[in-house]
């Protein structure tokens, strides 16, 4: 049924409460997992050098953390008996990312935990990452609470 199923986390508990679904779906139908983390670039791109370096190490924090996730969820994952690789990307914007690595990596399905706040009120203060995947994605999107 599934040959390839993408995970985006986000490294919240939330993001990780899959886990279990993900594995159990994997082991079903026989597919493997890529769990993706899109690490939050620097807010400010200054150029003077303060600025610069603070902005390395903001990113490369960002980086290491999403990172050191990947590697505990690769190592979950593949004692449950599933073929898995981890991409770690920095971006802005989450959900282009997500719909793009979906895409490359030929997945065929996206498993994605949400707060639930998709409702109308919620959408006037800005869509959710999940709302945004929604709109975007060919690939068919699990949604867990």
């Amino acid at each position: 049924m599934f040959n390839s199923i993408l995970w985006p986390v986000d490294g919240s508990p939330l993001s990780l409460k899959p886990l279990d679904a993900v594995t159990n779906l994997a082991r079903l139908t026989r597919a493997k997992v890529v769990v993706l983390s899109v690490a939050e670039p620097r807010l400010f791109r200054g150029s003077d050098s303060d600025s610069i370096e603070s902005g390395d190490t903001a990113e490369t924090m960002h980086l290491d953390a999403a990172s050191h996730i990947m590697n505990e969820l690769r190592v979950a994952i593949k004692e449950a008996g599933i073929n898995c690789e981890t991409v770690v990307l920095l971006s802005a914007d989450p959900s282009i990312q997500i719909v793009d690595t979906a895409q490359k990596m030929h997945c065929d399905l996206i498993v994605m935990a949400t707060r639930g706040k998709m409702g109308v009120i919620d959408t006037v203060f800005g869509e959710s990452t999940t709302q945004q995947v929604l709109q975007k994605s060919a690939v068919p999107l699990l949604i867990l609470p």
